[in-house]
């Protein structure tokens, strides 16, 4: 039976373990008493696996499907879902990691040795001064 919203809204959890409410799909609503998840269960490699889709209310009933389908077409094109959800994490973090004043100080290292001492310091002094306070914790690929 494909669960409502209303349902959801209203269930409770009727053991300390949990209880699983299917959706349909391999997805269903893990029920806790620290709150509700949203899963999907699948085999990949001849292995069982669960997928994390999200917390609801956070992730609403349509939004888990959503989810759902999409990490069903990753597996009908043969690609692990799990992988690829924490292969998104890493590149998301790692372009987070590469801030305006992290590349601006990489590139000034660099050019550094054509450069003068006395120009190194202008444009250190103009960058620290005028730049980092204004974008310097914005993610490069922002700006």
């Amino acid at each position: 039976m494909a669960l409502t919203d209303m349902f959801i809204r209203e269930v409770r959890p009727s053991s300390a373990a949990g209880d699983k409410h299917a959706d349909g799909g391999g997805m269903y609503l893990l029920v806790k008493g620290s709150g509700k998840y949203w899963r999907m269960d699948y085999g990949f490699l001849g292995k069982r696996k669960t997928l994390a889709l999200g917390v609801y209310p956070a992730v609403s009933l349509a939004s888990a499907r959503k989810r759902r389908d999409e990490a069903r077409t990753l597996l009908a094109e043969g690609v692990d879902p799990s992988q690829a959800k924490q292969e998104g994490k890493y590149a998301r973090t790692a372009a987070a990691a590469q801030t305006f004043e992290v590349v601006a100080s990489q590139w000034l290292r660099k050019v550094a040795p054509s450069r003068s001492v006395s120009t190194q310091d202008k444009v250190k002094g103009w960058l620290d001064k005028n730049l980092f306070p204004v974008i310097g914790k914005k993610p490069i690929a922002d700006i």
